[in-house]
Parts: structure tokens; C-alpha cells; sequence
């Protein structure tokens, strides 16, 4: 108890700006780099200073991020070197920065703090699904389209497989699904797919149940001209395949995306439950944790 009264003392000095320049912080993470990851002292020190510099963005770009509990936001650094993945910003964002309140009052007396989790993104799951071992590789999600031709069939084994055809050029822009391929150890193929019924029921579940947004379903949806964005839709594919796969052991400072916070509801009556720093046109956007993929 003495060593974490310590740490706390420690860490509640730093300017949550300069956390990661911190040599403490620094060390600590490039020493899991190293270790974990088998990266060369030289690797990891650079990959130490992308993510330095992508963590300090995140939290100037958000007062909420600023004002996390400082052990919060030193485990979600540290958390990143763990996991091995990367909060850079982009399309295919692997991870990401969440400011969350949290209730450690009463349900009658509330009193919140902020605290920072580091939210895994489809992307981030699937490198480290490839990292373990549990497949080899996963290829690009592809969107189905009315008049393109797909179908699952079984050989004479049992065996899964696709029979696909693209329409050539293309009849309509009306999506209906998507469908994606995952090569296995031992040379095996494994086919997952969402189709229009299954979209209509995640639409139904990103519908917030608390909080101000509460009634309304997750805007890229519809975002396509009324229909779901296709980049939305890829990303949701690669999560729906992944379901069907061990579940990953993370820390209590990170989650992965669509997969309900430990907190009662009680705890995100007002709204707490912020997205912040989430890279924008991706799969991070407004996306509700108590979606089942």
C-alpha cells in the first residue's frame, strides 16, 4: 500500500499534458515494448514517441481528457504499449481515447470523476487477434451491392465457402450486406456476413438507452444517403467475425468497442459516458456500447 500511495503522489504531480514525457512513464513503456513485444530498445523508443505525441494531441484536443484522473491516464498510455497497437487517428484507427464518468458517490448523491479508457477499435482487435495467433490474416470486408451475386454454399466435406459476383459494372447503389474472408491456421477458411436484417437490428441496438441522445440511432446508419456507410459497414463485418472467436484478455483501463462498460447504468445518468479524441470517419464515431457486435 505504501508503493501506490506513492505512485499516486508521483503521478498526481505531472501536468497531464507532459505525463508521457515523464521519464518514468517513458521507460516503463518502452521496457513493455521491449519486452512484450520483442522490439529493439531503438523500435520501441520510436514507437514510445508516435504514441507520446498522439496521446498529448488527444488530450488538447479535450478539456475532458485533461481533467482524467492522473493514474487513468498513465495506465491507458501504458495500456497501449500492453496491447501493441497504435492511437493514431485515422480511417482505420486501431484504439482511441475515452474520457467516462464515473459514479463514486451513490445513486442519490452522486459524485463523478473523470477517468481515461482506451477504446479498441475493430481494427485494434483484429491486429491483435493476428498477433495471438487465433488467425492469420483477415481480408478487406466487401460491401454487396443489388444485382452482385452471393451465396454460401458448403463441398462435399462440409466445408464453407463463397460464391460471389460482383455486378460489372455496377446495376445499383443500394447496399444489402457485406461478407468477409478469414484465413485460420492450418490453411483453413472461415466466411462471416451481415445482411439486411442483421443491419436493421444493430441499427436498433445503437440506439442509446441513457443520456441526451437517448432515442436516436447511431447517425452512419444513414449517413449513406439514408442507408449505412460503407466504411461503417466494413468495420462493423470485421467485429461481427471476430464474435465468433476466444475473447481477448484486456486490463479494466481498456474495452473494446460495442461491449458494455462494467459500471451500473446509474453511473452515465447524465451523460458521462463521452467519446473523446475519436478519430472521425470511422468506426469510433457515436458508437454504443450495448450493440451485441
Amino acid at each position: 500500500m505504501a508503493n501506490e500511495s506513492q505512485n499516486q503522489t508521483w503521478l498526481d504531480n505531472l501536468n497531464p499534458l507532459k505525463i508521457t514525457e515523464d521519464s518514468k512513464v517513458k521507460d516503463a513503456f518502452i521496457s513493455v515494448v521491449n519486452k512484450i513485444h520483442k522490439k529493439s530498445i531503438d523500435e520501441a523508443t520510436m514507437i514510445y514517441e508516435k504514441e507520446s505525441l498522439y496521446f498529448k494531441k488527444a488530450l488538447a484536443a479535450n478539456d475532458k481528457l485533461k481533467n482524467c484522473t492522473k493514474i487513468s491516464l498513465y495506465s491507458a498510455f501504458t495500456e497501449i504499449a500492453i496491447q501493441g497497437i497504435s492511437i493514431q487517428p485515422g480511417q482505420k484507427s486501431e484504439a482511441y481515447l475515452e474520457a467516462r464518468g464515473v459514479n463514486i458517490g451513490t445513486r442519490q448523491q452522486p459524485q463523478y470523476i473523470d477517468t481515461c479508457m482506451l477504446r479498441i477499435t475493430a481494427y485494434g482487435e483484429l491486429n491483435m487477434r493476428i498477433t495471438s495467433g487465433q488467425i492469420i490474416r483477415m481480408k478487406n470486408p466487401i460491401v454487396l451491392y443489388d444485382g452482385d451475386h452471393f451465396q454460401p454454399l458448403t463441398n462435399q466435406r462440409g466445408e464453407l465457402y463463397v460464391d460471389y459476383k460482383p455486378a460489372i459494372p455496377r446495376k445499383s447503389q443500394k447496399i444489402y450486406g457485406a461478407w468477409v474472408c478469414i484465413e485460420l491456421p492450418g490453411d483453413s477458411l472461415d466466411f462471416k456476413w451481415l445482411l439486411d436484417d442483421d443491419i436493421a437490428r444493430l441499427m436498433n441496438y445503437s440506439i442509446p438507452k441513457f443520456g441526451t441522445e437517448r432515442g436516436n440511432p447511431n447517425a452512419l446508419y444513414t449517413a449513406n444517403g439514408g442507408q449505412i456507410d460503407p466504411g461503417f459497414l466494413e468495420a462493423k463485418t470485421i467485429k461481427h467475425a471476430m464474435r465468433a472467436y476466444t475473447k481477448l484478455r484486456v486490463s479494466d483501463v481498456a474495452a473494446f468497442e460495442d461491449e458494455g462498460d462494467p459500471e451500473t447504468p446509474e453511473a452515465f445518468g447524465d451523460n458521462h459516458n463521452t467519446p473523446a479524441a475519436a478519430p472521425k470517419n470511422t468506426v469510433s464515431v457515436e458508437i454504443n456500447k450495448d450493440e451485441p457486435f
